[in-house]
């Protein structure tokens, strides 16, 4: 059962870890695709 908390905590870090990156190169990209909609609909 020791084994499985650590598994589900390891888990638990890298969804953390995978939603921050999302999150970072979404806000950075931000700008670029405001541009993109801007450019798109005129």
């Amino acid at each position: 059962m020791a084994q499985h908390g650590e598994v589900y905590k390891d888990e638990s870090g890298f969804l953390s870890v995978f939603m921050g990156v999302v999150v970072l190169v979404s806000m950075s990209a931000l700008p670029a695709t405001i541009g993109w909609i801007q450019v798109f609909t005129g």
